[in-house]
């Protein structure tokens, strides 16, 4: 259950955190696809 954080190089929390983000924003982007159109693909560009 925690590895993959780990190999990610985040704390539990740290990943926890940003999946909610990027899930949220998923979410508003699914429903007006013209908002946040590039914020994902950014956020896991950017790294941690």
């Amino acid at each position: 259950m925690f590895k993959h954080p780990k190999e990610q190089g985040m704390s539990y929390w740290k990943h926890w955190w940003r999946a909610m983000k990027l899930s949220g924003a998923l979410f508003i982007h699914a429903w007006i696809p013209d908002v946040l159109k590039d914020y994902a693909t950014e956020e896991l560009q950017n790294g941690k």
